[in-house]
């Protein structure tokens, strides 16, 4: 049976004109002397559109449209003019219409095709893959495009080994499209610098606030999660600034949400608030445990009832001591609830704890002194 395969595919709506012109032919023919239904094959050519065809097979339906008619009806030449002229000119204005509307939509498909794979390599170059080892720590991603923008989104991450330890930052630009990829690009381009000169993970969202808050405008801002994992893997460290919080996994299907913090402004607010960006401890999963951060594309995705994705509960059900299991296994059943792709980017960041020495603490590179970074000084909104 191995032919099977090989057999060509039969694409049925590509065969639905051919089928309307067989009923319109039988139909015709049975009809009693006097009764006549080829004014309906005016339509027949605009069924060719209904398909994702080319402008060419409308053509070839208009012509096939066209010996029909002239099949079914020779006596019409002579006897009714009128009436024969009418209907090919219905089914040749058909044809134009249907094929002028099947290039424009040819055209606007590769337009969209083109924009998708620019805007990807845009989004891949703002988003670094994350590595898969960093550190002690082991790494998985997921990143959902948007599926109304283009896949221009403000969702942002970065997974980075300092002297301090592993310092990873998940976060959502307020907005959508290029202006938001392209805060999201300073928000990386500033974190970068910033984990391996600021020694403490404060210290590193206060001047990336700075930094936002005289780049941004009054109505732009971040929410993030920042989080520090030593190099012995002991007394991680958490900032949250307006995210939500990260859920702890274990394999017995138990999961935690860490949010125990004050809650504190989004990146950008946070000196317009008069606040600051307090850190606590995170308690680290154990062994076998995941740390999953993500951002809200997730948990407000809905189903067609306007359920929320319960994560919480459907990441216990999924869990995996791999965690490219577990994201592969998480973004399959995302896509179910939401029937698709979801309407909002999103993403799913996966900390998997082993400690393991690093090159910093096994000797390598000492702390780096602080290098002039005026332009990421933590300084207050109305100071720009």
């Amino acid at each position: 049976m191995a032919w099977i395969r090989h057999f060509p595919r039969v694409d049925a709506a590509a065969c639905l004109p051919l089928a309307a012109l067989l009923v319109i032919a039988a139909a015709d023919l049975c009809l009693p002397n006097g009764g006549s239904v080829i004014g309906l094959l005016i339509g027949v050519p605009a069924l060719a559109g209904l398909r994702q065809s080319s402008a060419r097979f409308v053509a070839a339906t208009g012509a096939a449209t066209l010996a029909t008619l002239g099949l079914l009806e020779l006596s019409m030449v002579a006897d009714e003019r009128l009436r024969f002229a009418a209907v090919v000119a219905g089914v040749l204005g058909t044809t134009a219409v249907t094929a002028v509307a099947t290039r424009r939509r040819e055209r606007s498909d590769h337009e969209r095709a083109d924009l998708r794979a620019i805007t990807d390599a845009m989004r891949r170059a703002v988003l670094r893959p994350a590595p898969r080892r960093t550190g002690g720590v082991r790494t998985g991603v997921r990143y959902f495009a948007d599926a109304v923008e283009a896949g221009l989104g403000g969702d942002l991450y970065a997974v980075m080994e300092t002297a301090y330890g592993v310092r990873v930052i998940v976060g959502d630009v307020r907005g959508k499209g290029l202006a938001a990829l392209e805060q999201a690009a300073d928000v990386l381009g500033a974190f970068r610098e910033l984990a391996h000169n600021e020694p403490t993970l404060t210290g590193v969202a206060l001047r990336l606030d700075g930094f936002l808050a005289r780049r941004g405008g009054a109505e732009d801002f971040v929410t993030a999660l920042l989080v520090q994992i030593p190099p012995d893997g002991a007394d991680a460290e958490l900032v949250n600034c307006g995210h939500p919080p990260p859920l702890l996994l274990s394999l017995d299907g138990a999961s935690t949400f860490v949010d125990a913090l004050p809650p504190a402004p989004p990146l950008g607010l946070v000196a317009v608030a008069g606040d600051a960006c307090p850190s606590g401890p995170l308690p680290l999963p154990p062994c076998g445990g995941h740390l999953l951060l993500y951002t809200d594309g997730v948990t407000e995705s809905r189903d067609a009832a306007g359920r929320f994705y319960p994560l919480a509960e459907r990441a216990a059900a999924l869990v995996h001591p791999d965690p490219d299991v577990l994201l592969d296994a998480l973004e399959a059943d995302l896509r179910a609830h939401v029937g698709g792709r979801p309407e909002d980017d999103a993403a799913l960041l996966v900390l998997d704890f082993d400690p393991v020495p690093s090159a910093y603490a096994l000797g390598g590179d000492p702390a780096p002194a602080h290098r002039g970074t005026d332009d990421l000084a933590h300084e207050p909104a109305d100071g720009r």
